[in-house]
């Protein structure tokens, strides 16, 4: 598991919700 990935991915989610499909963590 790469925890920078991660925080990546939850910044991304976290400003666009609707990218989750694209990103799913």
């Amino acid at each position: 598991m790469d925890s920078g990935a991660t925080l990546v991915c939850r910044l991304h989610v976290d400003l666009r919700r609707q990218a989750s499909s694209i990103c799913a963590c």
